[in-house]
């Protein structure tokens, strides 16, 4: 009788936490997606040319490349709370900023602050929700806590583009005003949602600036070291790279070839992205209903990824064919939503609770990295050549993921039972 007590207060406590991530990570998401399909034509109507557009985002992917290790180990050191509370503070700023700039420099400067804004909150949420979740006794792989959280975020992504679209009709600087609240929203429900243990004696510490930044420093150089020290870190944290490189452009450049192809209003590229979307969520629900077990992830992923080469290949390739290009499309972006729950859990597998953190922001900082070389390549390809030109040679650097996944086959990982959360 004891013992079914505890196993029911466990189960309790496990779905509790669960549901706390799964409503701060899709509020969160929810108050980014307002501007995802209208972002670069907002740019353009501001008078920025491709290139300007392009720079922007890649001073954003710059500035989170240098700043993400030393605030993901601000997280570890502080407390993932306050990181995340700064990060949708910052990030409503930012957001307000951007309704506000017209000029080329105020961009910079708003996504400069953006990209601050969200290092603090890499790594933070999802380093509280797993170490929180192992603290309450969780066993096993995490793929089906992340194809939820996924599929949350493809729905909040869904619904906030739509809603940004169709503000974007009435005024185009609008969906910035809507991101901006729904940070603040984020925030707040940080400050009351997400716990922390209290022994923690990093987080309970008197605070004091200068043993502060000793301790962030000592993480940044501990994290990159740890990261470096492990071969599975390092071909996960590579493909992630490689991956993101190769979407970032991709992300940047499909709404303006749906809006200059169909020539309706921002609508349809709010429709879109919820077309889209469905994709990913049916990618994230075959992960859910299909787990693969330890050992037969790197080959799944490494099938999965040169799919998806394979699709936005071709969807370069037949540019001229808008309705062939949207159903590509539409299965690349399934592929992407079974891509990203597999890593991110498998990347997770790989890392201790104390620095992760800053490993998580270490892999991220990498990712970043490669989309900011990724946007400035793939904008000059697209200027000179066209947009199909640019997803052809995105499409080439997709495939070079896969063999990261396979180099790991020889190592496998443990699988157990899944303890369902939700």
């Amino acid at each position: 009788m004891v013992i079914d007590t505890e196993v029911h207060e466990r189960a309790g406590n496990l779905r509790l936490i669960t549901r706390r991530y799964y409503v701060l990570w899709w509020t969160y998401s929810f108050g980014m997606a307002f501007v995802f399909g209208v972002y670069p034509l907002f740019l353009r109507s501001r008078g920025l040319d491709q290139f300007q557009i392009n720079s922007v985002l890649a001073i954003y992917f710059i500035v989170t490349f240098v700043t993400d290790v030393p605030t993901g180990a601000f997280a570890d050191a502080v407390g993932r709370r306050k990181a995340f509370i700064l990060s949708s503070a910052a990030r409503m700023f930012a957001f307000a900023g951007y309704y506000c700039a017209h000029t080329y420099i105020a961009f910079l400067i708003t996504e400069f602050v953006d990209g601050i804004g969200t290092t603090f909150g890499n790594g933070a949420i999802e380093a509280w929700a797993v170490d929180a979740l192992d603290a309450a006794g969780f066993e096993g792989l995490k793929d089906r806590l992340f194809s939820r959280v996924s599929q949350l975020a493809s729905l909040g992504f869904m619904l906030a583009a739509l809603i940004g679209a169709y503000a974007a009709d009435i005024d185009i600087g609008l969906p910035w005003l809507l991101g901006s609240v729904g940070f603040l929203v984020s925030g707040t429900l940080a400050a009351v949602l997400m716990r922390e243990e209290a022994t923690r004696t990093e987080t309970t510490a008197r605070f004091d600036f200068t043993e502060l930044a000793s301790r962030v420093g000592k993480r940044v150089k501990n994290g990159v070291r740890a990261g470096f020290a492990k071969r599975s870190r390092v071909l996960l944290t590579l493909a992630n790279a490689l991956l993101f490189g190769s979407m970032a452009p991709y992300w940047l450049q499909w709404p303006q070839y749906v809006y200059d192809n169909f020539g309706m209003g921002l609508w349809v590229v709010g429709w879109l992205f919820c077309f889209f979307g469905l994709g990913r969520l049916l990618g994230s629900e075959i992960v859910v209903r299909f787990p693969p077990t330890g050992t037969s992830r790197p080959g799944l992923l490494a099938m999965v990824v040169a799919s998806a080469s394979a699709l936005l290949f071709a969807a370069g390739w037949w540019g001229s064919r808008t309705a062939v290009v949207l159903v590509l499309l539409f299965g690349l972006n399934l592929c992407v939503g079974a891509i990203e729950p597999l890593g991110r859990s498998w990347f997770n597998e790989e890392i201790e609770a104390d620095d992760r953190a800053t490993l998580l922001s270490f892999q991220t900082t990498f990712s970043t990295l490669g989309g900011a070389i990724g946007l400035l390549i793939s904008g000059r390809i697209a200027d000179l050549y066209g947009i199909g030109t640019a997803w052809e040679v995105s499409a080439l650097v997709l495939a070079t993921v896969a063999p990261c996944y396979l180099a790991l086959r020889s190592r496998p990982v443990t699988a157990s039972a899944i303890v369902t959360a939700d």
